[in-house]
């Protein structure tokens, strides 16, 4: 593990970002998109000890929220705290990364938002981003960096409830 200190007494904020060498290109074939919906299960699926709304909770006085990116190669959790809160904060986005929930109603509900913002958003409102996504495929060609990194709309639908704790076992390359 690499740390990275970047001190600044201009602002009373801390930055944590934790990066992951995993990301879309991990997909297993046939289920292309997990890593989002692994990302999001992280993000909004609670810890082992706090449920989603217990974690929110946590979070709303100390004004921070825990976020993630999956990309092609790399996974960031995320997140920004006032340094007076920064214990508890760390206590919490360490259970968020080492103590995931993985419920699985929780993760057909993202699993379910995941497919929507692929139908509703980037196909139908986002030209955009629906560009970039092409242009990528077209550049890329072939599995896994041909699909967009939430997995195209078809085959993001396969995955089961059990199957994001073991993507985040075997999922990530050890080396690159």
């Amino acid at each position: 593990m690499k740390t990275v200190l970047l001190p600044s007494d201009k602002t009373p904020f801390v930055s944590i970002r934790l990066l992951f060498a995993t990301g879309s290109v991990d997909d297993p074939a046939g289920k292309e998109g997990l890593a989002a919906a692994t990302g999001a299960l992280l993000a909004e699926g609670g810890t082992r000890a706090l449920t989603y709304e217990q974690l929110l909770d946590a979070l709303y006085p100390m004004a921070a929220g825990i976020g993630v990116h999956v990309d092609c190669e790399v996974t960031v959790v995320k997140g920004t705290v006032h340094r007076d809160h920064l214990d508890r904060y760390y206590d919490l986005i360490r259970q968020v990364v080492l103590e995931p929930r993985f419920d699985e109603k929780e993760f057909e509900r993202l699993r379910d938002d995941q497919r929507n913002a692929l139908v509703s958003g980037l196909r139908a409102s986002d030209d955009e981003g629906f560009g970039i996504e092409s242009l990528a495929s077209l550049l890329y060609t072939g599995p896994p960096t041909a699909a967009p990194s939430r997995g195209p709309f078809a085959v993001s639908t396969r995955c089961g409830g059990k199957t994001p704790r073991r993507f985040t076992r075997h999922g990530s390359r050890a080396t690159r």
